[in-house]
Formats: structure tokens, sequence, C-alpha cells
């Protein structure tokens, strides 16, 4: 009888601990960097170019220039990703393949200044999404 009651007890003890709430984190402190606008590309030859314009207005807490990421997709597996110096608004990738779909997510990228090791010092904005 008394290790039934342990046995019972331990499984009250382990459905209790697991039963703890966490606060869902939702996003990144700071103020959100607007996405870019006007995605588009042209085809040329044997290359993709892609341009865009980048938001007009960033966070008084980014340090400039920013960058931007581009996460490459091709026929639906991940190629990688391209980060751009300097604040960018074009990018051509190469080799293009008519036979095959492509991907392209652009992101603008922002440091802040900040010591605290809790936080990152890296903002993105939500991606834009070209697909060919």
């Amino acid at each position: 009888m008394k290790k039934y009651i342990l046995y019972f007890t331990m499984l009250l003890i382990v459905l209790s601990s697991s039963c703890k709430k966490y606060e869902i984190i939702k996003s990144k402190p700071g103020e959100e960097i607007n996405p870019v606008t006007n995605l588009s590309s042209s085809v040329s030859e044997n290359s993709i170019i892609i341009s865009w314009k980048l938001p007009a207005t960033l966070p008084g807490d980014i340090v400039k220039p920013i960058s931007v990421s581009i996460v490459i997709s091709i026929d639906g597996q991940s190629k990688g990703t391209v980060v751009l110096e300097n604040a960018p608004e074009s990018y051509t990738y190469s080799p293009y393949d008519p036979s095959k779909a492509y991907k392209f997510t652009v992101k603008v990228i922002g440091k802040v200044n900040t010591d605290d090791k809790n936080f990152s010092n890296v903002r993105y904005s939500l991606g834009e999404t070209l697909a060919l």
C-alpha cells in the first residue's frame, strides 16, 4: 500500500510541476522596423534582378546604415541567406534556370546600441516575399 501511495504522490508532483504557465514572447523589445516596399524583379539572360524601396522612416534607436537580408528558396528548398550591407535597394541572383521556381524573402536588418546581454542588438522587419 505504501508503494502505491509513493507512486501516486510522485505522479501528482510531476503533473503539477509540468503545468507552469510561461509568458509567450511575441516580439523583440523596441519599435518595429517597417518592411521593404515595391518589391519587384526582372529577368536578364541568366540572372534575376530584385529591387525594392527601403522604409522611409526608421526607429530612432537604429544605427545607420541598415542592412538587408534575402532568404533564397529554389523549388521549395532553402538555398541560404544573403546579407547585403549599406542600405542596398537591389540584388542580382545568378544563375537563373527558368524551369525552376524561385522565392526571395527580403527583410530589413537594423542594429541597435545595447550593452544588455539579455537583448539582441539586431532587429528584423517582417519579410516581403517575391515568387517567380
